[in-house]
């Protein structure tokens, strides 16, 4: 098991899944009941890392699995059965390609100065970090605690506090608003308005 384990929304968490090439989450959930929306949940996390849930016994894994864990374990297996088991994981993450790039470069160096507040940083992460775009309602997910995903309003105005960041220093995200729905994709330097037309 994790020396420190992290609770849901830890944005220290976040950081590190996202800062390793193949990473592994274990997700432990002691009291169903207590987590409302358990497959949502290990769907987006499975955007940043491969996940296995450690489960009651009697939990039926298949609504797990077809979210996007990895593999799902008993809570009642024993610390040497699981510790192989996690290993065993590890290894077969070894033969993948990394998830996340490593190399240290960031497509906007320049921001780090400018984005220090850690709600900032772990969304300007998340959003440039994955390929795919964000839907507003996953981040309200992952970005809550274990019982209740954060507000929409919360994180409108996370996000335009780090929108005006972005701004100052010529960046911005894609964002598009259909159905009910934002979504926000990787971010993109803002266009030369100096620049002259063709």
């Amino acid at each position: 098991m994790p020396t420190f384990p992290q609770p849901w929304g830890s944005i220290g968490a976040y950081l590190s899944l996202l800062r390793r090439p193949r990473p592994l989450a274990l997700l432990d959930v002691p009291d169903l009941s207590q987590v409302p929306d358990l497959p949502q949940r290990v769907h987006v996390l499975s955007r940043l890392s491969a996940v296995v849930v450690l489960v009651p016994d009697g939990t039926d894994s298949v609504a797990l699995l077809r979210a996007g864990a990895a593999n799902v374990l008993s809570r009642s297996i024993s610390p040497m059965e699981l510790a192989s088991r996690i290993a065993a994981e590890r290894r077969w993450l070894a033969v993948l390609s990394p998830l996340h790039a490593t190399d240290g470069t960031h497509e906007f160096p320049k921001l780090g100065p400018h984005v220090k507040h850690g709600s900032q940083k772990i969304l300007l992460e998340l959003i440039q970090a994955v390929r795919h775009p964000w839907c507003c309602h996953d981040l309200c997910l992952l970005l809550g605690d274990a019982r209740h995903p954060l507000s929409r309003r919360a994180l409108q105005a996370r996000m335009t506090r780090l929108t005006r960041r972005m701004a100052e220093c010529g960046a911005s995200f894609t964002i598009t608003h259909q159905w009910g729905r934002t979504t926000f994709s990787r971010a993109r330097p803002a266009p030369d308005r100096s620049a002259p037309a063709e």
